[in-house]
């Protein structure tokens, strides 16, 4: 009897140790995605046999050569970090476990150039991008167009690559300007960057992910080197309120053409204002989805990971990743990906890029689909037999008369090669 009674206490205690134990995060949990599919863990390899869904991947697809923008990469996506003004960049950099590409600073005209913070990006080898806003007050009655200028100059004399947003129109809604006057005053910045500070690409940011280059504000494709937008997964309930991937695939669609993009910056809540509770678990796995998943936007160019973005500066959720370590470690893996540049580079201006398809792909049963709607998109013959998934027809690769389709593991797609 008394065998079997410290039997029965070491069982609840080892229980107890069990329950109590932190987990560890080894993938992404089953959610939903843009077919909207369940989604197997990081670690799932699509080309097994043993698949028992079909998953859905984005395909890509060899375009003619077209011209880059400035600071455009070939292939990959800078990994930027949008973080506080007083923050020690080499100390995120040790703590993230990666280099980052560029960081981002905010300020408004007739501020002081952040020399130090310049100087800490040149330190640990990162592109500056600077977010620039109207004057706070009338700077000496001097006129706007002689303070770009000064600026412009401030910023050219350092002698490198460099982003500015200037206007974004985020929350701002031209800053009190009619879209007119908006449109003059960002050309004209543009011109005088370009002959003070020629190394420094000029980012348009949207005022919301729902936005067209027929926007009012938009000041058009010739003053524009990148588009830049927010992407925010706040939580509400018991999930997230929106998949961040499926809503920002459309705008994507619409300014990829002709622009790369430039996420500015994205946001992963785990702490909700809906319920007050925290959510790291998901907001974790949810970081490793949107990382992986972005892969897949061939001109997304650079992702600037909004850690200021806290709960006291958006009024909602908090987006914020150094103050927990969970979020932190799957950063580090999301970033991990080779596809993910941790320094600045450019390519030639003129060379040919990849397309993503406005239609999903499919793997299942081993075998990879794709959607009829693509194959018209690339002038391929349509083969007779098809498959249905989401009641749309999809070719099974093996019967399409093309070049080489295959599959990439570092990207998680199809790509279409003819």
């Amino acid at each position: 009897m008394k065998k079997l009674f410290f039997l029965a206490i070491l069982l609840l205690t080892l229980s107890g140790c069990i329950a109590d134990s932190p987990t560890t995060i080894t993938g992404e949990p089953r959610s939903r995605t843009l077919g909207g599919q369940t989604r197997l863990g990081s670690s799932y390899d699509p080309t097994q046999e043993e698949n028992i869904y079909p998953i859905p991947v984005s395909v890509l697809f060899q375009t003619q050569n077209v011209t880059r923008a400035l600071h455009e990469p070939l292939e990959g996506i800078h990994l930027a970090a949008w973080l506080c003004p007083d923050a020690q960049l080499r100390s995120f950099v040790a703590q993230s476990g990666h280099n980052h590409a560029a960081f981002v600073y905010e300020l408004h005209l007739c501020d002081e150039v952040p020399t130090n913070w310049i100087l800490q990006c040149m330190a640990v080898m990162a592109t500056p991008i600077f977010v620039i806003y109207p004057p706070r007050y009338v700077c000496e009655e001097t006129p706007i167009g002689e303070t770009i200028a000064t600026l412009a100059q401030s910023l050219g004399a350092f002698n490198i690559p460099m982003f500015v947003a200037f206007y974004p129109t985020t929350g701002y809604y031209g800053h009190g300007l009619i879209p007119a006057e908006y449109s003059l005053i960002y050309r004209y910045a543009r011109a005088i960057f370009m002959n003070y500070a020629p190394q420094a690409a000029f980012v348009w940011v949207a005022p919301s992910l729902d936005a067209t280059n027929r926007n009012p504000f938009f000041p058009g494709s010739d003053a524009v080197d990148w588009v830049g937008v927010s992407l925010f997964a706040n939580r509400g309930g018991n999930s997230f309120t929106h998949d961040a991937i499926e809503t920002f695939a459309p705008f994507y669609h619409t300014f990829a053409p002709h622009h790369p993009i430039m996420l500015f910056p994205l946001g992963i809540s785990h702490f909700s204002r809906y319920d007050h509770a925290y959510h790291v678990e998901e907001a974790a796995a949810e970081i490793l989805r949107v990382y992986q998943a972005l892969a897949g936007f061939p001109r997304v160019g650079l992702v600037a990971y909004g850690d200021t973005f806290s709960v006291a500066r958006t009024g909602r959720d908090d987006f914020a990743i150094a103050v927990e370590k969970r979020l932190v470690a799957a950063y580090n893996k999301a970033a991990a990906n080779s596809h993910f540049l941790p320094a600045l580079c450019t390519s030639v201006s003129l060379a040919p890029r990849r397309a993503r398809s406005a239609h999903m792909g499919y793997f299942y049963d081993g075998k990879m689909y794709i959607d009829i709607a693509t194959l018209a998109e690339l002038n391929i013959p349509v083969p007779r037999q098809t498959e249905q998934f989401d009641d749309r027809s999809f070719a099974c690769a093996s019967r399409i008369p093309a070049g080489r389709i295959w599959f990439c593991e570092i990207r998680q797609v199809i790509m279409v090669d003819v």
